[in-house]
């Protein structure tokens, strides 16, 4: 029988410290006056208190629901009273009237309806006129290190990196066995995207390879092909942030102005042939961003460019080819 007794007591001091663990609350005061006096009321409740440290910040405990009720939550409004050397912030039921304020000091109703909870943290700064307010659901270390997050905003970018197409050099050489042309040619691009949010976004920008060259003999004839093309491109982002690294896919549209100079040469004699070509076409890729501080960040990225157009003049000779483009560059927010 004594046994029982024990074992009873035991659940009971148990239950009641797991209860006394689950209502106890942390309201927490950032951004006053190192000694300042903190109060805290839940409802009509006797406050408790506590005192800013040198940092600017008290933390006070206190028991939500008050003890007068049994309600394990509720939808609460926030006061706070600035008092000569004192701060008071009341929690008090929406359904209930707030203790008047005492003489001498001035109150503020925080604006909203706060859903407090058994294990709420209530984190609140006075450094403001209008004082901020953080309700989270569980414990909160005011002084941890902000994670950095991709941001959002005009962003400005600049890089280089590589491009090759798929057909310049067999269109070119035809059926001349010796004949060659560059593989991946120097380029160059530059642009700026406004994320609209951290997720999407839209872009501009200016790709720039090098000439691409192709130079073949005949046997009785020589030549040398020369492609020098621009794009400018309009592109829809999403991105995935994750911390300060973004990983995304674009797509969008690109206009190409391309000049091709074939120069022939068969003995003595040389003519040179050039061509214009324009057009819209698509391009899609992909790539990361990762923000190494909170204005500047390395990037790099993959796509592929159409370049699909027409002769300007004659419209005669067409162009259907496709840049592959790699780059890497740096981004700066502007804003």
């Amino acid at each position: 029988m004594s046994k029982s007794l024990r074992l009873l007591a035991l659940a009971a001091a148990l239950n009641i410290a797991v209860a006394a663990t689950a209502t106890a609350q942390t309201i927490i005061v950032r951004g006053a006056k190192p000694g300042e006096r903190v109060e805290v009321m839940i409802n009509d409740s006797p406050a408790n208190s506590g005192t800013v440290a040198a940092d600017g910040t008290a933390t006070v405990a206190g028991n939500v629901p008050a003890p007068d009720t049994r309600r394990p939550e509720m939808d609460a409004r926030l006061y706070l009273d600035a008092c000569d050397n004192m701060r008071r912030v009341l929690v008090v039921d929406r359904n209930q009237l707030p203790v008047p304020a005492p003489v001498g000091c001035a109150r503020t109703e925080i604006t909203g309806i706060y859903w407090v909870r058994q294990r709420s943290t209530i984190v609140i700064d006075v450094s403001k006129p209008i004082p901020d307010v953080l309700l989270r659901q569980g414990a909160y270390n005011p002084n941890a290190p902000v994670r950095r997050m991709a941001p959002k905003g005009l962003i400005a970018f600049g890089g280089g990196g590589l491009a090759k197409t798929s057909d310049t050099t067999a269109i070119a050489c035809g059926d001349v066995l010796d004949c060659e042309g560059d593989g991946y040619a120097g380029a160059y691009h530059v642009g700026a995207t406004f994320w609209i949010t951290r997720w999407i976004g839209v872009e501009g920008n200016y790709l720039r390879p090098s000439k691409m060259v192709v130079v073949g003999n005949g046997g009785s004839f020589t030549f040398s092909n020369r492609l020098d093309v621009d794009f400018i491109s309009v592109v829809a982002k999403a991105g995935l942030p994750i911390g300060p690294v973004r990983v995304f896919g674009q797509g969008g549209m690109t206009y190409h102005e391309a000049r091709d100079t074939m120069t022939e040469t068969i003995g003595q004699g040389s003519q040179t042939i050039e061509t214009h070509t324009d057009g819209w076409s698509y391009t899609f890729g992909g790539g990361l961003e990762g923000w190494i501080s909170d204005r500047f960040a390395l990037y790099g990225e993959a796509g592929v460019t159409k370049m699909k157009g027409k002769e300007r003049l004659s419209e005669v000779i067409q162009i259907d080819d496709k840049l592959t483009h790699y780059m890497v560059g740096v981004r700066v927010r502007v804003f």
